[in-house]
């Protein structure tokens, strides 16, 4: 009985340090796709945690980013737990993935749908006209998430999804720092790149750098955030073949600090 009563007494607290947060995007739901397979526990949450494993949408298939994040010790329990009315609300089996102890967060339309037949033309419609623009994080890097927290019936987890708002946490005590000494032996490789291209910066930056990437006409590809590691590494085996501009910018400053070009030849 104690230990029921200590179990219900930490979600309590649990739940309200997560819950009640209405400030998500409710937008983004109209580009999810069948949305009788997600199951919510509550519509706006707030989910901090360390970047450990990136899935682009070329590997899922449906436009969507899935991105495995470590809680934070206040948010572990959300990996597992399940309410009784979903303990059996499972179209397949519980699956088992590459971070079993990770909860899976889902940034919607990031790139376009690769699936084909009818699962490819619904995952189309949701994201047909529609961009997304939320953050995407980078390896290591610590997280806070604003979203759904639901239950998805045919991957048998819970997830953060749709994401509509992504930031860096910020470390303590740092403020200010030095862009031209954090770019200025900043190297991008290999040049051309084939399968993948580097960025890297001769240290941590310690506060919230964006790395912005645009095609050759200028139009806005992705935006990585970075401020506890110093570097970043991209899949381009997708890319077409072409010349690609870039620009480094601190964020707190909205200041751009260095910019330039970069191919891509497979």
């Amino acid at each position: 009985m104690k230990k029921t009563l200590h179990l219900i007494a930490f979600l309590l607290i649990a739940f309200s340090s997560a819950y009640g947060q209405q400030l998500c995007d409710t937008s983004y739901w109209n580009h999810t796709y069948l949305n009788q397979r997600l199951k919510v526990y509550d519509s706006c949450v707030i989910f901090d945690g360390k970047i450990e494993l990136l899935d682009p949408p070329f590997f899922t298939g449906d436009g969507d980013y899935h991105i495995y994040v470590a809680p934070d010790t206040a948010y572990q329990w959300m990996v597992k737990y399940r309410t009784i009315a979903f303990q059996k609300t499972c179209w397949g089996l519980d699956s088992t993935f590459a971070c079993p102890t990770c909860l899976n967060v889902e940034e919607v339309c990031k790139g376009a749908p690769t699936d084909t037949g009818f699962y490819g033309n619904v995952e189309r419609a949701a994201c047909n006209g529609f961009s997304d623009t939320v953050y995407l994080p980078n390896l290591g890097e610590h997280v806070r998430f604003r979203g759904p927290f639901i239950f998805d019936s045919v991957h048998c987890w819970n997830e953060i999804h749709p994401v509509s708002s992504c930031a860096i946490i910020k470390p303590a005590g740092i403020n200010e720092i030095d862009g031209a000494a954090l770019v200025s032996n900043m190297k991008i490789f290999p040049q051309p790149a084939k399968d993948e291209l580097n960025f890297r910066f001769e240290h941590a930056p310690n506060a919230i750098v964006l790395v912005k990437l645009y095609n050759i006409a200028g139009q806005q590809m992705f935006v990585y955030a970075l401020s506890e590691t110093n570097s970043l590494k991209l899949d381009v085996t997708t890319w077409p073949n072409g010349e690609y501009l870039y620009s480094i910018v601190l964020k707190d400053q909205s200041k751009q600090i260095k910019s330039g070009r970069f191919s891509v030849v497979h």
